[in-house]
């Protein structure tokens, strides 16, 4: 091998010359481009991370049974979508809970109960909720709308809606009526004119759901009766007058917030029996005023009417007949009504009807003969 020569006297020392791979460029290896790539997705995937932890510590939840959410009717409601048939009630208002919690939910009209919402949201740790009955709730009075068919049992201890034309169906809804306390005594269905029957049941509070009803048209209910209408008399119920047993037949039916006194029927003169239907829970009164069930009846008779049968042997009256009847044989002459209702001292031959103060005020039926 050979060497470079020492320098002479008075020459310049040179540096050695740099090996020849002292200044190569690295060598982008394998294994450089995995590490660089790892580290990488590291920083992504905790970038990604600390932002998903961000917005859920930051978003907003939707709240639980919130307003106008349907839940069940149990003592802890479950949520349920308002279309489910257990959706029961809907949330009308949410309300910071006090005792008794009920008593706040009271501002609410068609509030019928208040529950502890079982869920706790942070904003508000307790809350009541005040719910309203939905179409689905068969058995809460606060659901039932004009046209409804009930079955009620007890003045009102039971209600349930039923579909229209079913055997158990007894009463169909006129209106629904909000009142403060049972019994009910200030004049219950008054603003329903077509009602004949109010059951009543407590509500939220203590306050009552009255129901204003009457009976369906094919019941045999003297509630429910009109004018011109038979009944039997032993079981006071209506029956077609035709039928054997039908004593009665209906002269008018009114509603009223007092127990009737006798008189009664005052405005009506031939009466023989009043029906009178008292609730247990309400203070609205049904009176039914009637008179015999045969038409031809010489009580319902007017001055100018016929007569048959006068001077035949017997006690029975004579009875009316159409003046056309070549058998007419008598003539009313006068009608008197009152306490002291009687007909003139007879002259002739004559005779009178009379019906002394009762169910009404005193009927008198004069007639004299053609």
């Amino acid at each position: 091998m050979m060497y470079p020569a020492p320098p002479q006297p008075g020459e310049p020392i040179q540096a050695p010359a740099e090996p020849p791979f002292a200044h190569t460029p690295p060598v982008d290896s394998p294994r450089r481009r995995w590490v660089l790539w790892l580290v990488l997705a590291v920083v992504v995937v905790v970038g990604t991370m600390a932002g998903v932890a961000g917005y859920v510590l930051t978003r907003t939840e939707p709240l639980a049974m919130a307003l106008g959410d349907c839940v069940s009717g149990a003592e802890i409601p479950v949520e349920y979508g308002c279309d489910d048939e257990r959706a029961t009630y809907r949330i009308v208002a949410r309300e910071s809970a006090q005792w008794p919690f009920g008593i706040i939910c009271m501002k609410y009209a068609d509030a019928t109960r208040a529950v502890l919402d079982p869920k706790p949201h942070e904003s508000n740790p307790a809350a009541a909720l005040c719910l309203s009955p939905t179409r689905a709730n068969t058995t809460d009075p606060g659901a039932l709308l004009a046209g409804d068919c009930i079955d009620a049992k007890k003045g009102g201890e039971t209600i349930v809606r039923m579909t229209c034309g079913t055997p158990a169906t007894t009463l169909d809804v006129v209106g629904i009526e909000i009142h403060a306390r049972i019994p009910v005594t200030d004049q219950a269905c008054k603003s329903h004119a077509a009602t004949r029957t109010a059951v009543a049941q407590v509500s939220l509070g203590g306050r009552v759901i009255v129901v204003c009803a009457r009976p369906i048209a094919s019941s045999t209910s003297m509630s429910g009766s009109e004018v011109g209408d038979c009944a039997a008399e032993t079981t006071m119920t209506v029956a077609p007058c035709d039928q054997p047993g039908v004593r009665h037949r209906i002269l008018s039916v009114r509603t009223q917030h007092v127990e009737p006194v006798s008189p009664e029927c005052p405005d009506d003169g031939n009466v023989n029996a009043v029906f009178v239907d008292t609730g247990a829970t309400t203070d609205l009164r049904v009176v039914v005023c009637m008179g015999p069930a045969n038409t031809d009846h010489l009580g319902y008779g007017q001055p100018g009417d016929c007569l048959i049968g006068f001077g035949a042997a017997g006690s029975a009256p004579p009875a009316l007949v159409d003046c056309a009847d070549p058998a007419a044989n008598a003539t009313v002459t006068e009608v008197h009504r009152g306490p002291g209702a009687e007909c003139p001292r007879p002259v002739g031959a004559s005779g009178s009807f009379t019906m002394k103060p009762g169910a009404t005020t005193g009927l008198a039926v004069c007639y004299v003969p053609l």
